[in-house]
């Protein structure tokens, strides 16, 4: 019998870990995997924990997330899955510009391959609904990879992220409930 933690500790054996295929000219595979705990601010912190929940309410301390993303050439996926979220809850959950901090403000703005266009194929948009034993998982595809160094965390915010049809502004999520630091592979890590 094979058990959470036994499976999640072959993922993190696997993480990182550059894959070949066995044709010459196939692209290579490669990637990030990251896990984390959220914990609260520790306003006295110089230093910041990598996974932070600014609204313990919506984001329980002690909730875990996984992040995985793979590189295949020029394209790529982000798979997240958290634990320990409310049950029935939907999260507006998207990829930032920085790491995270104290001030949920920090992460900065959400990823754009292309400047200025706000629609899920130009960002990376992974709204997740968590269910009845509070797990939610979302994957977004994208026809290409972020330029290196410009993505750097995952921002889980209050609501579902609106596509302009409900009075909010496309890629409007609410408040930011949570945030993880992650090292995003970019596009020259790919070349």
């Amino acid at each position: 019998m094979v058990t959470g933690a036994a499976a999640m500790a072959a993922a993190i054996s696997l993480a990182g870990a550059t894959v070949g295929t066995a044709e010459a000219n196939a692209p290579m595979i490669t990637g990030v995997f990251e896990t984390g705990r959220f914990v609260p601010v520790d306003p006295a912190a110089e230093r910041q924990a990598p996974a932070l929940t600014y609204d313990p309410q919506l984001v329980p301390e002690g909730a875990e997330i996984m992040v995985h993303q793979r590189v295949i050439g020029g394209a790529m996926s982000v798979q997240v899955t958290v634990d320990g979220l409310v049950p029935g809850r939907t999260y507006g959950t998207h990829v930032h510009l920085a790491p995270c901090g104290a001030d949920p403000a920090a992460a900065l703005g959400h990823y754009r391959n292309v400047p200025d266009v706000v629609t899920p194929e130009n960002e990376v948009w992974l709204d997740l609904t968590a269910d009845s034993s509070g797990t939610g998982r979302a994957r977004a595809e994208q026809e290409w990879v972020f330029r290196a160094g410009e993505a750097a965390s995952v921002v889980l915010h209050e609501r579902g992220t609106s596509h302009g049809h409900d009075g909010h502004a496309p890629g409007d999520a609410g408040g930011r409930v949570a945030c993880f630091s992650v090292p995003f592979q970019g596009a020259s890590a790919t070349a």
